[in-house]
């Protein structure tokens, strides 16, 4: 069964702004998604890259937020 996700990304010069409208199905498959993800080898990845290892951190936060 497939879930509805929609998302649209406005960006204005430094400012950029991410919108998703999603069903349960797709959520509930994003949470599930964020186990198989290995956060700790990200970060390791991404230890010269600090952007990159807050973006890592924000989207675990938001993702692990869903399940909630």
């Amino acid at each position: 069964m497939q879930g509805s996700f929609e998302y649209k990304v406005n960006a204005h010069g430094d400012k950029v702004a991410l919108s998703i409208e999603m069903d349960t199905i797709s959520a509930n498959a994003l949470v599930r998604l964020d186990r198989y993800i290995n956060w700790a080898e990200i970060l390791k990845q991404t230890e010269n890259d600090p952007e990159a290892a807050y973006a890592a951190e924000r989207l675990h936060t938001v993702l692990h937020h869903l399940g909630r």
